[in-house]
């Protein structure tokens, strides 16, 4: 499995994803620790939960640490064993706090949650901590702490959206015009990544052109697309939604124009690369 990465300067902090056919990161998902003021149950909850919200991006290969044998317990050994498996990143979970309180309110109970927790990637290769992101959860409505405590994890499912958008960043690159608008310039048009790298309809992506400065490469902003549909294993139309023109002329003079995936409204972002 190849496995390259590209840390380009105009990108957040992040995992750039350079996606070459069915290439994707492998992830593996490590056990859990947790305050032990937290019950059990709700901790592997969580990370089922953050297992079932990962995979379904369909950006990343996921692995339960649990479904791998023999790994040591000394934790730079077994980062060179997941390496030796072609696992590329480790994520660590911390259960921090997990608060149910009962408020009452017009002569009804309901039960107010608020459950924090946090994510961490390790980088198999070195060592290193290349993300990290805090969570918190919440959820008042529930007649019983158990359903409102459910309810507030079942959002993490959502959640890993964002996180893999934010943390697991995918650049590509303009292959083609496909619609112009004499005055609006690019409508639509076609960039070289698709379905093997777990790009969904819907999925926002900034477009940036390269640009030269007193003999230093760079990038510049240009204007924004999203996924309209998918193509190919490795081809998806995007619309264009801002700077049309100028994606229009940087094309047509043979300037590359990379997008690079980015998050919807939220606290994280998106991205991905080809």
């Amino acid at each position: 499995m190849k496995k390259l990465f590209s840390i380009l300067s105009f990108l957040t902090w992040g995992i750039v994803v350079m996606a070459q056919d069915n290439d994707k990161l492998n992830v593996c998902i490590d056990d859990f620790s947790y305050n032990t003021k937290i019950g059990t149950n709700w901790v592997t909850t969580l990370r089922n939960n953050v297992i079932e919200g990962i995979i379904r991006t369909g950006r990343l290969n996921v692995i339960d640490i649990n479904n791998l044998s023999g790994l040591s317990t000394v934790n730079e050994e077994r980062l060179i064993q997941l390496r030796e498996s072609n696992i590329d990143v480790l994520v660590k979970g911390h259960y921090t706090a997990l608060e149910s309180n009962a408020k009452t309110r017009d002569g009804k109970t309901r039960y107010e949650v608020a459950s924090t927790f946090t994510l961490t990637l390790v980088d198999t290769g070195t060592g290193a901590v290349i993300g990290t992101e805090n969570f918190k959860n919440t959820y008042l409505s529930g007649e019983t702490s158990t359903e409102s405590i459910t309810e507030a994890l079942n959002e993490v499912v959502g959640d890993m959206k964002k996180f893999v958008d934010n943390n697991f960043k995918v650049e590509a690159v303009i292959k083609a015009l496909d619609q112009v608008d004499p005055k609006k310039g690019a409508k639509t048009v076609y960039i070289s990544i698709g379905s093997s790298a777990g790009i969904q309809v819907g999925q926002m992506f900034d477009v940036y052109q390269e640009i030269e400065i007193a003999g230093e490469k760079g990038t510049k902003l240009v204007g924004t697309a999203k996924a309209k549909e998918i193509i190919s294993n490795a081809l998806t139309l995007c619309t264009i939604s801002k700077g049309g023109n100028e994606i229009k002329t940087a094309f047509e003079d043979g300037v590359k124009l990379i997008v690079v995936s980015r998050a919807r409204k939220g606290p994280f972002g998106d991205i991905l690369s080809l």
